[in-house]
């Protein structure tokens, strides 16, 4: 999603729908600042369908599982708990 939809308006248009079909559990990673992927995509995705979950990382932008490590590895292993 991040190539594609910094490279194609288009895309911004039409993944929204692909969420929608999401039939398995998925978590969304969103960094509070990122201005690539802001956070605000996060949430109009999670609204779309009950199988999302947004977490978003307070303090890191475009790349929060370096920016923040421990706090993402916590937030991953505790979605997949």
């Amino acid at each position: 999603g991040t190539v594609l939809t910094s490279v194609s308006k288009e895309a911004t248009e039409w993944l929204p729908e692909q969420f929608k079909k999401f039939t398995v559990p998925t978590l969304l990673v969103a960094g509070e600042y990122d201005q690539i992927i802001p956070a605000e995509m996060g949430r109009q995705a999670a609204e779309l369908n009950e199988k999302i979950e947004l977490t978003i990382m307070p303090n890191t932008a475009h790349f929060p599982m370096l920016e923040d490590r421990e706090n993402y590895l916590q937030r991953v292993t505790n979605f997949l708990a």
